[in-house]
C-alpha cells in the first residue's frame, strides 16, 4: 500500500510521474453536478477502507470506484493506484473523507479526487485556499474561474521552475451535496503547460463527469 502526506488544503495530491496505456477518448457531454454513483460508491467503502482513522490516503492498486479511465488533454489513462483517506480534523468521521485515483497513460499521468465534505463551511474553506494558493521560489501558482455549462470551476495552473514541468488542476464545488471533484494533470513539459488552458482543464473535469 501506499500512504500520501495529508495537506492542509485537502487537495493538490501529486500524481505519478510515469506512463501506462492508452486509448482513444470518447467524447461525453459536461455533467454540472457530481454523479450520485460516484458519490453512493466512495461512501459505501470509506468505513471499512484502510485510510479509515489513518492520518492520511491509503492508496493501493485496487480498481477507482469512480471510473476505469481518465480522458484529458486528448489522452487517455487507466487506473494505476486508488484508495481513501480522511477530510479535515476527524479521520474517522463517517461524513467527511476524500477518495483518491490516480492515473497513468503513454501520454497522460493524471488524479481524480473525489471529497466528501463534513458541512458547507469546510467545502466553502477548501475552494478558498485553492484559490489562495501562493507563488513560491519552488513553485508558481495562478488560480481562476471558468464556467462549464453554466456553472462555476476554479482552475490553479502550478509550474515548478527548478525541474521544468508544471501541473493543471481543476476543481468544481457541488454544494448541494456538500461534495467536491477535483482532476490533476501533471507532468506537463513547458509547451504542454503553456498550451493547457484553464478553459480546456475545466472542460476536461466536466466531461469527466459526463461519462460517469
Amino acid at each position: 500500500m501506499t500512504r500520501l502526506p495529508l495537506h492542509a488544503a485537502a487537495l493538490c495530491l501529486p500524481a505519478l510521474l510515469v506512463a501506462g496505456c492508452s486509448g482513444a477518448p470518447e467524447e461525453a457531454e459536461p455533467a454540472t453536478t457530481v454523479p450520485a454513483a460516484w458519490l453512493d460508491d466512495a461512501a459505501e467503502g470509506w468505513p471499512g477502507s484502510a485510510g479509515h482513522g489513518s492520518s492520511a490516503p491509503v492508496l493501493s492498486g485496487d480498481d477507482c470506484v469512480l471510473t476505469d479511465e481518465v480522458v484529458a488533454r486528448g489522452a487517455t489513462a487507466r487506473t494505476d493506484l486508488s484508495g481513501w483517506g480522511p477530510y479535515g480534523d476527524d479521520a474517522s468521521a463517517d461524513d467527511a473523507y476524500r477518495y483518491v485515483c490516480e492515473f497513468r497513460g503513454d501520454d497522460l499521468s493524471a488524479q481524480l479526487q473525489l471529497i466528501q465534505a463534513g458541512s458547507p463551511t469546510d467545502a466553502g474553506a477548501t475552494v478558498d485556499l485553492f484559490l489562495d494558493q501562493r507563488t513560491t521560489s519552488d513553485q508558481e501558482n495562478e488560480a481562476s474561474t471558468v464556467q462549464v455549462a453554466g456553472v462555476d470551476v476554479h482552475v490553479n495552473h502550478r509550474w515548478y521552475p527548478g525541474p521544468g514541468y508544471g501541473e493543471a488542476t481543476a476543481l468544481f464545488h457541488d454544494e448541494d451535496a456538500d461534495a467536491l471533484v477535483q482532476l490533476e494533470v501533471s507532468s506537463l513539459d513547458e509547451d504542454a503547460f503553456e498550451a493547457y488552458t484553464a478553459q480546456q482543464v475545466a472542460d476536461d473535469l466536466m466531461e469527466q463527469l459526463g461519462r460517469a
